[in-house]
């Protein structure tokens, strides 16, 4: 029907050819194929509206206009969204590349719990607004392209003195006034990965650029994580670097690196990469990472980012107790 999508069973790979054969029955008139779920503009627009009308806390707003005249739907969730200071802020956003599809539907299914009655996403919203931008790349969702490694630039390697993107643009100067207000305090960017990998797993900024509060709050947020993220998609702890040894050219444009050299040091910022090419990859299993990142934020935030005092209802002492580390090793 166009909107409830499912896997196909795995395909038969030729290697004479090298191509791959899918045979797939189809108990209707008409079906649809695609290589992963869509979620296009017209999902993001109608997915911010339904988030309002579910949730009192939240609205929705425009991004900015895209070179190719097309707008980019955003949204606003927190009890402080008239205009009054909140005193913390989170920025997460989803497909700077367009053909990681699964990234929104992780946006969605994060959006869905943060809009819900759940106890702990109406503690969020009390404490904190939170940015969500389901679609960075409009342009090319809308016109079917891949965007990862376009010309003449990609939108991952744009964050600049100078980017190419209106949307990269303007995520840099409202990410900036939330880092002079003194409330910022989270940036996640949400990817799917190549198809080899099998669990959820997260970039990192080099640590020669964390500060010694950054590296400490971002080992504290993979524990938030780990202890949240258990569902058949599971994070076990992998947690990669992307320096110069990543993209020697561009790695200080990648996204969570711009926002580590020009935020406050507490600032923690990370990629998420869902897989794509695992029998839960399906549009309910990315909304179920989505679920539990916005348990993990939760979490997180229970604890002041600054100076480590505990904000939260439970006792840091409780929480490290549920928390399992992520050690040094873990990162590779």
């Amino acid at each position: 029907d166009g909107r409830h999508w499912q896997r196909t069973p795995v395909g038969t790979r030729h290697t004479k050819n090298k191509r791959i054969t899918y045979r797939q029955r189809v108990d209707s008139e008409s079906a649809f194929f695609a290589w992963g779920p869509p979620f296009t503009h017209e999902d993001a627009e109608r997915f911010c509206q339904q988030a309002v009308a579910a949730c009192p806390d939240a609205v929705t707003f425009t991004l900015c206009r895209t070179r190719g005249g097309r707008d980019v739907p955003a949204l606003r969730v927190g009890r402080h969204k008239n205009g009054a200071t909140p005193p913390r802020t989170i920025w997460v956003q989803a497909r700077q590349h367009a053909w990681e599809s699964g990234s929104s539907w992780v946006c969605q299914g994060f959006i869905e719990w943060l809009t819900s009655d759940d106890k702990r996403a109406r503690i969020l919203r009390k404490k904190s607004q939170i940015t969500v931008i389901p679609v960075m790349d409009i342009d090319n969702v809308a016109i079917g392209a891949g965007g990862q490694g376009q010309r003449p630039q990609d939108h991952n390697r744009d964050w600049s003195d100078q980017p190419q993107w209106r949307s990269v643009s303007a995520a840099q100067q409202r990410i900036r006034e939330m880092d002079e207000n003194g409330t910022f305090d989270l940036f996640i960017d949400l990817h799917n990965p190549d198809g080899l990998q099998r669990f959820p797993y997260f970039y990192l900024p080099p640590q020669n650029i964390l500060s010694e509060r950054g590296l400490a709050n971002q080992d504290r947020f993979l524990r938030a994580v780990k202890t949240e993220m258990t569902g058949q998609l599971a994070f076990r702890g992998l947690a990669k670097e992307s320096g110069a040894d990543y993209d020697r050219a561009r790695w200080k444009n990648i996204s969570k690196n711009w926002v580590v050299l020009n935020c406050r040091p507490h600032v923690v910022a990370v990629t998420l990469e869902t897989p794509w090419n695992t029998p839960h990859s399906h549009t309910d299993g990315y909304r179920t990472v989505g679920r539990e990142l916005g348990l993990a934020i939760e979490r997180y935030l229970r604890q002041d980012s600054r100076d480590g005092g505990e904000l939260g209802s439970e006792g840091n002492e409780q929480q490290n107790r549920e928390m399992e580390g992520i050690k040094q090793g873990d990162r590779k």
